[in-house]
């Protein structure tokens, strides 16, 4: 039984606005903002977590605090 091609399907992430209250209160109560704890907190891939720390970081949100090879903690610059 041939089925013919099969189509690509695109897995759409929705990624919740780094911006909102709800994104900045949850990052509040966490003990370390790594990319495998927001992915947690908020089901995503770490891939989009790591995104969405970064966009936080270049709006000057959160910053840097520890980096390796393989972990970047961040944490919330108060304001």
């Amino acid at each position: 039984m041939s089925q013919g091609p099969r189509e690509k399907k695109v897995g759409a992430i929705e990624i919740p606005d780094p911006n909102s209250k709800e994104v900045m209160g949850a990052l509040k109560s966490m003990k370390a903002i790594t990319p495998t704890a927001v992915a947690a907190q908020f089901n995503l891939k770490v891939s989009a977590a790591k995104k969405m720390l970064e966009e936080l970081e270049s709006q000057n949100k959160i910053k840097l605090e520890a980096s390796s090879s393989n972990l970047k903690v961040y944490s919330l610059v108060s304001s």
